[in-house]
Parts: structure tokens; C-alpha cells; sequence
């Protein structure tokens, strides 16, 4: 029996060897200068196992099972003048117990993870489904895991090692993916920033959809910066707008390495070049200083507008015990933030529930009313907040569907 190549040789033995209930593996080649002129196959049970050093065998690492028990069965190949391969020694008898027809889609020299199973593994990744629950629907769908072609652990393992090869090259594998989004469609945006070691630090991205309901809904812009995700602990932040059916639409995303003023600064320069240089009009954001100097710094015309639930989340733990339990100055303090028409109207009635509880000397409260223009509705009227007149929500439920695809526990 000849073959046109070794591995063709080699093919043939390990689907014999499956069918009678042993596993393969090399042990021997031998070349010239013209290649590979012997190669020699033999059972996994081949020989013994070598005595380990002295100082393991007193402090053993690891146990291993002894698999070796001087088994004599394999096969030799010899190139031939051809250049075919010629089965040139063959052991067909064995030392040990062969494995049953039952357990033989366990056999190592067997087992592979097919670019199929890849495939389908990072597909269900995708899915949020996890590896164990992935080689399970595949076992159901190919009647059994004897018919998937490898183990659970072999799929783990794969996965382990297709992680440990991206490990230091995943910040470019985003980049050539963002690279061959605008190569298929110009109007895709995209820019990123890397420190002083070329590792990428900040990425944002935004697509013809994104940018076109800019063009249209961009007036009122929700931010949102306190979603992280993934192994790196990135920060995603999504920009968002509502568009005429009151419903969420987003104008472009990023993932930022921290939440500093620089990362603020170089995301919101980054947008505005996405958006040919048009700023919103008002911006709606949680507290922050740092995205604060950030939206001074290069959305000098925009209005900054707080986030409403933010503020009276923390209303009654900032005015004390005795407030919180005052159904008087809730009522009263509601209805002149929400009631108050206008400015001079909202600081009058502000000023007597001050007075007329004994507030002066509250630090919060004092804040508060400085930086009033940035959340009293009675200091935007003169804009149209597109349905996100109170809070962020809009950027949380953008961060809740987002939630479906991508989360803290993968890997990439």
C-alpha cells in the first residue's frame, strides 16, 4: 500500500486506528535533502514513560496518568524514488485492552476542532452563550457528542488558546475590522488614540446611519459614561438622540481607557470632526467635572443640561432627617422646580422655601442653586429637548440594549 504524501498515510492510520479502539501519535522522522524520507506512526501507548527527576519525584508538580505500557502496534512510512509514500513496516497486534465502539469519539488523535466549530463557537459568543452551553447545543444538534468530533475540554481549550493568541494584537484586530468598515463604505467614521507604548487607549466609531440621524435628531444629545465592560474594564460611552417617534437612536459610541478630562477632550474633538464640525445644541449629562471641562472646552456654544433623577436621587439624604420626612417642603420644593414658568419666578420661590425651612446652611443646596441653569427646566424653554427633558434614561437603555451583546466577561 502507497500513498501520494505522508500526511495522506497518516490520515489512513489514525481512521484505522479509530476503528479499532486505539490512538496515534509521530515517533519518529527521518529527512535527507530531499525531505521527509521515513516517518513512523505508533500507538499512544508506545514505550514508557521516563523516571522523573529525583527532586520531582519527592515534590511531584503534577500526577500523571501512566498511559505508556510498551505497546508495539504502528506503521512506517518510506518515500519511494516517485516520490510516494510506501508503507514500508507494519505492527498490527497490541498490548492493552482496546477502547469500546462506545467511547471512541474519545480517542486524542481523533479529536479536532474544526474551523466549523470555531466558527459556530464564536457565533454563539456573539450570542452570549458560553463555551459549556455551546458544545451542548452542538452535541443535541449533531445527535450526541460522540458526532460533534471533540470533547467539551477540547473546545475550552481552544478557546483558551485563540485568546492567548490575540492577547497583544487585539487592539489591532479592532482597528483592521474599523479600517475595513470605511474601506466598504466611506461615510463609516472612525478615529482612535494610543499612548506612548502604541497601545490603543480610546476608540470612536460612527456609521452612515449614525451621522445621518445626527444630521437630523442631533439637536439634544444624551451622554453617557458609566457602563464598563470587558476584561480591560473599558468604559462605553454612547451618544444618543431621539428621533421624531420618540424612540432611541444612536449617534455614534466609544470605548475610553479612563473617564479623565483628556479622554473627555479628544472624545468630544473626535465627534465633532465625525459630525463636519456641527455641535448640539445641549448636551445632557450626570455630574461630573471632568466631563464638564470637557464640554466647556469644546462645546463652548452648547448648553450643558444635568440629569434631573441624579439630582433628587440625592435630595433627601443631602437636607437632613427632618426634611426628609417634611411632606410640606417636598410638595413645595417639587412644584418650584417643575411649576417655576420662569427664571425669576424659579429663584423667588426658591429663595422663600430656603428661608422658610432653614436651609442657608446647606452646602449641597448651595450648589445646587449655582448651578441651576445646567438643571431647571424653567432655564430651557426656549429649546426642544426631544423627549429627554428630566434624565439620562435614554443613555441607560442604550447601555441596557447594549448589555444583550457585550458585557465585563469577554475576553475581546
Amino acid at each position: 500500500m502507497q500513498f501520494d504524501t505522508w500526511e495522506e498515510g497518516m490520515t489512513f492510520y489514525k481512521m484505522y486506528a479509530h476503528e479499532v479502539g486505539f490512538s496515534v501519535r509521530t515517533w519518529t522522522t527521518h529527512k535527507d535533502e530531499h525531505g521527509i524520507l521515513w516517518k513512523r506512526f505508533v500507538c499512544a501507548r508506545e514505550g514508557w514513560r521516563k523516571v522523573a527527576r529525583e527532586e520531582e519525584r519527592i515534590k511531584p508538580k503534577r500526577k500523571f496518568k501512566l498511559t505508556r505500557c510498551g505497546c508495539e502496534a504502528m506503521i512506517g512510512l518510506k518515500r519511494q524514488d516517485d516520490g510516494k509514500y510506501k508503507v514500508a513496516r507494519f505492527v498490527q497486534s497490541h498490548t492493552h485492552q482496546l477502547i469500546s465502539p462506545s467511547k471512541r469519539h474519545l480517542i486524542k488523535s481523533n479529536r479536532e476542532v474544526s474551523s466549523e466549530l470555531r466558527s459556530k463557537l464564536l457565533t454563539c459568543h456573539k450570542a452570549m452563550v458560553g463555551t459549556s452551553t455551546a458544545y451542548h447545543l452542538l452535541s443535541v444538534e449533531k445527535g450526541g457528542p460522540e458526532n460533534v468530533g471533540c470533547t467539551k475540554h477540547d473546545f475550552q481549550n481552544s478557546h483558551r488558546d485563540f485568546k492567548r493568541a490575540i492577547k497583544r494584537a487585539d487592539g489591532q484586530i479592532i482597528v483592521d475590522i474599523m479600517k475595513r468598515k470605511q474601506a466598504a463604505n466611506p461615510a463609516f467614521y472612525f478615529d482612535y488614540q494610543v499612548d506612548e507604548n502604541d497601545k490603543l487607549i480610546n476608540i470612536f466609531w460612527a456609521d452612515s446611519i449614525c451621522r445621518k440621524n445626527y444630521s437630523l435628531f442631533g439637536e439634544v444629545v444624551s451622554f453617557d459614561s458609566t457602563y464598563r465592560f470587558n476584561r480591560y474594564n473599558l468604559v462605553f460611552a454612547p451618544f444618543t438622540g431621539v428621533n421624531n417617534h420618540r424612540s432611541c437612536v444612536t449617534l455614534g459610541a466609544a470605548f475610553l481607557w479612563n473617564v479623565k478630562k483628556e479622554s473627555y477632550i479628544w472624545l468630544f474633538k473626535t465627534f465633532l470632526k465625525a459630525m463636519s464640525g456641527v455641535a448640539p445644541k445641549i448636551i445632557m449629562n450626570d455630574e461630573d467635572q471632568s466631563m464638564r471641562i470637557g464640554i466647556e472646552q469644546v462645546f463652548p456654544n452648547t448648553k450643558h443640561r444635568l440629569c434631573m433623577w441624579h439630582i433628587l436621587m440625592k435630595l433627601t439624604e443631602k437636607v437632613g432627617a427632618t426634611m426628609k420626612n417634611n411632606p410640606d417642603f417636598h410638595e413645595r420644593f417639587m412644584a418650584c422646580i417643575w411649576g417655576s414658568e420662569t427664571p425669576s419666578e424659579f429663584e423667588s420661590q426658591w429663595c422663600s422655601i430656603i428661608s422658610d425651612f432653614g436651609l442657608k446652611d446647606n452646602t449641597w443646596l448651595q450648589e445646587k442653586y449655582e448651578a441651576r441653569k445646567s438643571w431647571i427646566p424653567a432655564y430651557f424653554t426656549e429649546i426642544t429637548l426631544g423627549g429627554i427633558l428630566r434624565t439620562t434614561s435614554r443613555s441607560e437603555s442604550e447601555n441596557a440594549f447594549f448589555r444583550h451583546f457585550a458585557n465585563r466577561n469577554l475576553a475581546h
